[in-house]
């Protein structure tokens, strides 16, 4: 079982972009400029399920939850850059993790890489779990390292937590005071 702070190997689809490829029943792949022309031909009645054309590729991907989404066999994942991309001073920055949108994977705990690499914080993905070679884990965080990336992530993303720390906080009072 797969789990939170291990990097793996992925087929992961890149993002559909306008303008969209797609295959329409049994008919040549269409070039859509956007989606209003799919939005519309739905609302006309259209079929609302189609098929892409996009590219892909295989890359490591690291988890940021060992939960797979049931009715999709998703897992939730980000995309990791390679150092060697970029300039010295900012491969620099991120070793020293001062560079929040990407954190730094140390060589020595993701031996399976083949080159010293980086999370990218900005770059969530869903992969669904057929698509995940499990033969072998790349590496793993320790728990600290995973609970760092993850305040990274909700912080980049600016989730509101506020509510759930609160409940969180009267659920742990009640269990005191109980």
């Amino acid at each position: 079982m797969p789990a939170a702070g291990e990097v793996y190997w992925a087929v992961v689809p890149y993002t559909p972009a306008a303008p969209f490829r797609v295959y329409l029943k049994d008919a040549e792949p269409a070039s859509v400029p956007g989606p209003a022309p799919i939005v519309d031909g739905l609302r006309q009645g259209g079929d609302a399920e189609f098929t892409f054309l996009v590219g892909a590729k295989a890359r490591p991907v690291i988890l940021l939850s060992e939960r797979t989404d049931p009715r999709t066999g998703d897992l939730l994942a980000l995309r990791l850059t390679r150092l060697e991309e970029l300039a010295e001073a900012e491969r620099d920055a991120i070793r020293a993790q001062r560079e929040p949108q990407l954190f730094h994977l140390r060589p020595e705990r993701f031996p399976g890489l083949e080159e010293e690499s980086a999370v990218m914080v900005t770059a969530p993905i869903r992969v669904n779990e057929t698509a995940l070679d499990r033969r072998r884990v790349l590496g793993r965080l320790d728990a600290n390292e995973l609970r760092v990336l993850i305040e990274r992530f909700v912080t980049y993303w600016d989730f509101d937590l506020q509510a759930l720390m609160i409940s969180r906080l009267r659920e742990l009072r009640r269990r005191r005071e109980g």
